[in-house]
Formats: structure tokens, C-alpha cells, sequence
């Protein structure tokens, strides 16, 4: 058995080779030309430390073919198992681009099944439940990353050279077991204020408006269920939501690291327009940019669904692959970012 992974650098990458070598089979991992993408190459083969059984191959999601030689397709065809494409977030920069090409190149390989990792936020605006067959239903998608992950899930889904099963996780934050995360993104930017609140008494509120529900999964569990899924019979063509059942707002998974920081906790108490209002008010942009949390942050940090992952449920029937309750790793989640990133 053989893979091929685009992504495989990238923070779902770092946790999902782990467990696909434990299957024995050869990984081909898609490097990009440039200084900084071989650095980071080589330090995650260290940290893999699986020898020959990790092998790069030179290529560019921007380029015809992915760049990837003629020789090296020809001397592969029929012979990688599985495609992992973790890299589909390039859509939102080169639209158009790598996905189709990623698709094009599993055809000439002859692969013998994609595995396309998309995002929850396909969902957009969509409110109430949306399930794991829904797809195009008219959501408005208000971001040019969103646009960009529907249509790549469109381009997959058009084919039919080659089968295919897609992944929707939700906001993906550090491993559950040692808070282990390798950028600052979606509700790390956050964490910088709550270190600013925690110098205020903690009997006084922070008072904000509705902020709705937001869902988290830690990157273990992604990483365990991507390998579990990938390899079960029977589920091309389906659908995947990696995500957590259990419904959570936005507030109460603040309150969770505003007690870790010693922080005061949230209280809503205003109608969700009034965040619009707020965010009018002149230089309050400017303030939550100069703590390093993009405008877009916020949005991107709350669903105004939640999301049915019946399939997922069913394919993980009989291992231990779950998503434990945020409030029994949170500290985890905290102490890492506080030791690494302060």
C-alpha cells in the first residue's frame, strides 16, 4: 500500500502521517519548491522518524500537472492506494487551481481512491441542521475561503475518474492529549485578550452580544478518524462531518479558558446585532488588530447551524475514536499555548 498527501506539512498533516505509517505503507509527500517548504519538510521527517518510508515529491499545487515529472507519474501509475488532499485551503489564493489538479493527477495515477479534506464552513449562513448530504442548498458563503472549499467539494464531486469520500472538520484546535498546535488561528487569537482580562477582578463581566454556537474538535481525534475512515469499506461517495455532537456557544467555550486565564467570564445580554453596532464604533476594529485577531476571526469563530454527523458516527462504531468533552482538555489547550506562544 502507497499514499500520496498534499498538506502533509500543514497542522492535520503533522498528526495524520503518524498514523498512516503505523499501517507499514510508503508515504509520497508533496514539497514544495522554496526554502521555507523543505525546512518544514525536513523537520516533520525528524519528528516522523520513519526513514525511507517517507519520500518527497517535488511539485507545486499552482502548477499544470502540480509540476510533478512525467517519470515519476509513469513509474507510480497504479500503484498509490490512497490520495490524501489536506491542502485544499489553497483553492482560497489560486482559485481554480490546485484542487482540479490534485484531481487530474490522481487520474493519471490511476489511484485507487481520494480522500479530499474540505471544512464545516461550507455550511456558510445556513441555519438549523445541516447534514452531512447537504451540499449546494443556497448558503450564503460570506468569505472567499468558503466560495473556495465549496467549489473545490464541487470539482471532487463532478468526477468520476477516480472514488472519492470528503471530510468536513470544524474548527480543528490542538491535540487533546498535550495541546501540541503549530500556528495561531480561529479562537487562539482570542487568547491574547483573555491574558489582557485576566489583570480585571474577576467578579465583573464581560458583557458582549449574542454570539451563537460554535463547534471544536481537536486535531487527534481529526487525524485518528480521517485514517479510520479512509480505510473502511463501502463509504465512496459519502460524506464525513468531523465534528462535535454535542452542541456549545460561543460564551461558554470562552468562560472554559477565561477560567484557565483567570479571566472574568462573558455574559450576553445584548441582541447579536448590536456586534455589527459595536464594531462601527470608531477605533474598535483597530483595537482587536492591535491584539493580532483578524476582523474575520470573528465571524469564522460561530456556526449559525449545527451540524448532523450520523455517517461519521456510524463509521467509527467499535474503536475509541471520539470527541472528548472540551472542558476535560481545555486546560491542555492552555497551558501549551501559554508555554509555546507567549
Amino acid at each position: 500500500m502507497a499514499y500520496l498527501v498534499t498538506g502533509a506539512t500543514g497542522f492535520i498533516g503533522r498528526f495524520l502521517v503518524p498514523e498512516l505509517l503505523k499501517r507499514g505503507a510508503d508515504i509520497h509527500v508533496l514539497v514544495r519548491p522554496g526554502e521555507d517548504s523543505v525546512l518544514r519538510y525536513n523537520r516533520c521527517t525528524r519528528a516522523w522518524d520513519a526513514g525511507s518510508r517517507i519520500r518527497p515529491v517535488r511539485g507545486d499545487l499552482s502548477a499544470p500537472g502540480l509540476g510533478i515529472s512525467s517519470d515519476w507519474i509513469a513509474a507510480h501509475r497504479g500503484s498509490i492506494d490512497h490520495v490524501f488532499h489536506l491542502a485544499a485551503g489553497y483553492d482560497a489564493v489560486a482559485p481554480g487551481g490546485g484542487t482540479r489538479r490534485v484531481l487530474e493527477l490522481a487520474e493519471a495515477l490511476e489511484a485507487g481512491r481520494l480522500h479530499h479534506v474540505s471544512t464545516a464552513q461550507v455550511a456558510g449562513s445556513w441555519e438549523g441542521m445541516f447534514t452531512e448530504e447537504m451540499f449546494d442548498v443556497g448558503q450564503l458563503l460570506s468569505s472567499p475561503y468558503q466560495r473556495a472549499m465549496l467549489k473545490g467539494e464541487q470539482a471532487v464531486r463532478e468526477q468520476s475518474a477516480v472514488p472519492w469520500r470528503i471530510y468536513r472538520p470544524s474548527i480543528v484546535i490542538g491535540d487533546s492529549r498535550t495541546g501540541e498546535i503549530d500556528r495561531i488561528g480561529g479562537p487562539y487569537y482570542f487568547f491574547r485578550l483573555l491574558k489582557m482580562a485576566a489583570q480585571l477582578p474577576r467578579i465583573l463581566p464581560v458583557v458582549a452580544p449574542e454570539l451563537g454556537e460554535t463547534n471544536m474538535v481537536p486535531v487527534d481525534f481529526v487525524a485518528r478518524s480521517l485514517d479510520h475512515i479512509a480505510h473502511r469499506d463501502g463509504a465512496d461517495g459519502g460524506t464525513f462531518h468531523l465534528v462535535d455532537p454535542r452542541q456549545q456557544s460561543v460564551a461558554e467555550v470562552f468562560n472554559l479558558f477565561a477560567d484557565e486565564a483567570g479571566a472574568p467570564h462573558l455574559v450576553e445580554v445584548m441582541p447579536k446585532q448590536t456586534l455589527d453596532l459595536t464594531m462601527r464604533v470608531p477605533g474598535m476594529g483597530w483595537a482587536l488588530r492591535q491584539v493580532g485577531v483578524p476582523m474575520d476571526v470573528i465571524e469564522h469563530s460561530e456556526f449559525g447551524c449545527h451540524f448532523d454527523c450520523r455517517h461519521t458516527a456510524a463509521a467509527l462504531v467499535g474503536t475509541d475514536i471520539k470527541v472528548p468533552p472540551l472542558e476535560g482538555y481545555a486546560p491542555i489547550i492552555w497551558k501549551y499555548w501559554i508555554e509555546n506562544w507567549v
